[in-house]
């Protein structure tokens, strides 16, 4: 998503009511899974405008470009984890059951979301944005700030930016296309609606529309992987996979299946990121490689 200081005003207004309000924890957890169910479909309902042939082709692209951009940031995270932040490898937190795997249903909100785009014309952007309001305010709700953790923002930072420089060489030598385009895009740390457009204007649609699906798959691989990866990399491991969206849209899955005291990290990782990211994708952009 791209940066809106409205987003940082709802998560302000969700934590100061949970400061003063009581905690009807198990309506707070219905509703905040509720919403991040309608952010998905919404994110789904907004690949509706792409042409299906340019989706069929591009998809599994961008989907083998995702995949090597994650498994290159968590392997990174976890080399420089484990020498910096012994104790992120404490047991791990424990198994949360859940009565209908959340994978599989934030799958299936993504496919009706992308169905009913193509049936029914919407503002999917602006619902999208709201639907983002409503969720970070649900999680400032009961998210613990904890500003001592933010002595170890230099690890997630640090995997996320190699692991997009590694998958972007890799992916570069391997695909055969311009490094620039590879770098902005492994770069943009989850921001689509940035390296889409900026990758179209200077390389063109083709790399373009793969910038984009490849940084939207990061958002929601992370989201649909955060409840399998959460054990083993914990907050900072899945900080490190959300990117620039560790402040906006993965911060659920971070806080609930990584670590709850992980969300000043995530918020302030975020921020670093999404910062980077708009200084560095037309710095790119702009030198032929």
């Amino acid at each position: 998503m791209a940066f809106d200081p409205l987003l940082y005003l709802a998560l302000l207004v969700g934590v100061v009511a949970g400061r003063f309000l009581p905690h009807p924890s198990a309506w707070i957890s219905r509703a905040t899974l509720g919403t991040v169910a309608a952010l998905v479909a919404l994110l789904g309902a907004s690949l509706s405008s792409v042409a299906p042939l340019a989706l069929a082709v591009t998809i599994p692209i961008a989907l083998g470009f995702t995949l090597l951009l994650l498994a290159s940031t968590a392997a990174v995270y976890l080399l420089v984890a484990r020498r910096a932040t012994p104790h992120a490898f404490l047991p791990p937190p424990p198994v949360r059951t859940e009565r209908f795997p959340i994978s599989v249903g934030l799958l299936g909100a993504l496919v009706v979301g992308f169905a009913t785009g193509h049936l029914i014309s919407f503002p999917a952007s602006a619902a999208l944005t709201y639907a983002l309001y409503v969720l970070l305010a649900l999680v400032g709700f009961e998210l613990p700030l904890r500003w001592k953790g933010l002595h170890e923002l230099w690890v997630p930072v640090t995997a996320a930016a190699i692991g997009g420089l590694v998958s972007a060489g890799l992916f570069a030598l391997v695909a055969r296309i311009p490094l620039s385009a590879a770098l902005a895009t492994s770069l943009a740390f989850g921001w689509y609606s940035l390296s889409g457009p900026l990758v179209a204007d200077r390389l063109g649609a083709v790399l373009g529309l793969l910038a984009f699906l490849t940084n939207f798959l990061r958002e929601n691989l992370t989201m649909l992987l955060a409840p399998s990866l959460g054990r083993r990399l914990r907050g900072g491991g899945l900080t490190a996979l959300g990117g620039a969206t560790a402040m906006d849209t993965t911060l659920y899955f971070i806080t609930r299946y990584g670590d709850p005291e992980s969300g000043t990290l995530a918020l302030a990782s975020g921020l670093v990121l999404t910062v980077a990211a708009s200084l560095i994708l037309p710095a790119v952009l702009a030198v032929p490689l």
